[in-house]
């Protein structure tokens, strides 16, 4: 089982630093570093973030790293370690657990592909002004380094050839220690157990005697038993005949009095039937009279309701027409007293229309008086000469003529209304004024307006794009809010899915492990059950 113990692992003795590589989880480039402490038989993982400085530990004891790599044919080698925590490292992940960020070891290679950091590869060897004495002395130490290192390889290989060996006598010792053990324990065994045979074949025997007296005893009971039950039977029998017959003669009793009952019942039904008939007829009687008294008593109500309602009749039709009259004189008054109102009222309204007519013709004189006199043709088949005969105008006029004339008219008609009176002229041209002075006030009421329209055009456009970057901006925080979510969903979910699938592979591991661990104890078994019925047969055979 890992340990991660991040508060106290500045705390702990880590070990040495043994391997290193460079990894980036979450857009942030991290640095692997791998300690081993021999002394505790730990290995300890280490994650430090080169942006945020956080540091995060995995620790696995030497039995738990070489359970990683049980089933893998190529880092079983417990002497390829760089390629085992490379191994590791390319799993490694981190994730959030709870409100803390831990690494666990990932069921596969992550998409992140951890490097080796860059060290200085080459190292410049001074060769410049150096002596022959130097030169040699270097030469000399480069031979040396090659053949101390073939001397530590064979001390190393002799003292793991003679640990081997040891081990191996060992092995081979302990193994006929236990050779020597399991044969003590059988043969005590083997006693224990015909001990337990011979003890349980004399309890079987003294069972079967104390068995067999039992079972005497138990027969002649039995037989006692049977005999008192068939005796009580038959007094049963016996008894039960008896309230039998008891039992029939209180039946026949009560059978007897039941039809003499029967019979004075109906002699009673018989008597109560006459002289209901004999009520019935009386009742009949009485009530037939009754009938004809009601129908009398009704029938004279009848008639003084119907002679009350003929006498109330002309009071009602007198009523009625005095009720008529009061209206009609109510609606004499009520037309006598509103008729000087609507008189007055009409009066009004002929006044105002004589205002409007002459408010109008007032207007169309101004119009009349400023507007451009219309030319009049004088040729062609709409000319006004036509009509007048071939010898021409009595006026003797042209076109130009025509044009004249109307300019004199129309001085005329000027002069003839500054005759008629100055009174009427400056009552025209005060309503002319006053027309002109609304036209005015309604143009620019309406210039007004259409700036209003304007500014309110503007100000809509202008919120409706408000509305529409305060729509956008919502959408786009509302998809950035449902992107998060979602990317959270699938990582929470991408997370159960490593966890299940990390504890399927347990389970399929302790499944194989037990598999293996109940073959293993099967093949033992057979193998002590045949040297067992070996033995038996040894047994046997020497008796």
């Amino acid at each position: 089982m890992a340990i991660a113990e991040e508060e106290s692992m500045d705390e702990q003795d880590k070990g040495h630093l043994t391997y290193q590589e460079s990894k980036v989880f979450h857009a942030e480039p991290h640095l692997c570093s791998v300690y081993d402490n021999s002394r505790r038989r730990m290995v300890t993982f280490e994650v430090y973030g080169l942006d945020t400085q956080d540091m995060l530990h995995r620790q696995y004891t030497y039995q738990e790293f070489d359970g990683l790599f049980r089933f893998n044919a190529e880092l079983m080698n417990p002497n390829r370690k760089e390629g085992r925590y490379h191994w590791v490292i390319e799993r490694l992940e981190i994730a959030q657990v709870g409100n803390e960020r831990k690494v666990r070891l990932a069921a596969e290679v992550t998409k992140e592909v951890p490097e080796l950091p860059i060290y200085e590869t080459t190292r410049k060897i001074p060769t410049g002004r150096m002596d022959l004495k130097e030169r040699q002395r270097l030469r000399e130490q480069m031979d040396m380094l090659s053949i101390k290192r073939e001397e530590k390889i064979r001390a190393k290989k002799e003292a793991s050839k003679k640990k081997f060996l040891e081990h191996i006598f060992w092995l081979q010792a302990e193994a006929i220690r236990k050779e020597k053990e399991q044969a003590e324990s059988i043969e005590s065994e083997r006693d224990k157990r015909w001990q337990q045979q011979l003890e349980m074949d004399n309890e079987e025997e003294d069972a079967a005697a104390k068995d067999a007296v039992l079972s005497r005893s138990r027969r002649i009971a039995a037989e006692n038993k049977d005999q008192a039950h068939e005796e009580k039977e038959e007094e049963d029998l016996r008894q039960l005949r008896l309230r039998w017959f008891a039992g029939d003669r209180e039946k026949a009793r009560l059978i007897a009095e039941a039809r003499a009952r029967k019979v004075k019942d109906l002699a009673a039904q018989a008597d109560a039937a006459r002289q209901a008939v004999l009520a019935s007829k009386v009742t009949q009687q009485k009530r037939e009279a009754a009938w004809k008294g009601r129908d009398k008593r009704v029938q004279t109500k009848m008639d003084a309701a119907v002679k009350k309602a003929l006498d109330v009749i002309p009071e009602l039709r007198r009523l009625a027409n005095l009720i008529r009259e009061r209206n009609n004189e109510y609606l004499d008054d009520w037309n006598d007293s509103r008729w000087p109102i609507f008189e007055h009222q009409l009066e009004r309204m002929r006044d105002r229309e004589a205002q409007r007519k002459a408010e109008s013709d007032a207007v169309a004189t101004y119009h009349d008086s400023r507007s451009i006199p219309k030319k009049e043709k004088a040729k062609g088949k709409k000319a006004k000469t036509k009509g007048h005969g071939k010898k021409g105008d009595k006026h003797g006029k042209d076109a130009k003529g025509h044009k004249d004339e109307h300019a004199d008219a129309k001085d005329t008609k000027d002069a003839k209304k500054e005759g008629e009176g100055g009174k009427d002229k400056q009552e025209t041209e005060r309503i002319v004024d006053g027309v002109e002075a609304k036209m005015r006030e309604q143009m620019a009421e309406a210039r007004r307006r259409q700036d209003v329209d304007e500014k309110r055009a503007s100000k809509i456009i202008e919120r409706g794009e408000k509305i529409k970057q305060a729509e956008l901006k919502r959408i786009a925080e509302y998809k950035k809010k449902v992107q998060v979510r979602d990317e959270s969903k699938q990582n929470a979910a991408n997370e159960r899915q490593l966890i299940l699938k990390t504890k399927e592979d347990e389970r399929l591991k302790a499944t194989e492990r037990q598999t293996e661990e109940d073959e293993r104890l099967k093949n033992v078994r057979t193998k002590h059950c045949r040297e067992w019925e070996l033995k038996q047969l040894e047994w046997l055979q020497s008796h």
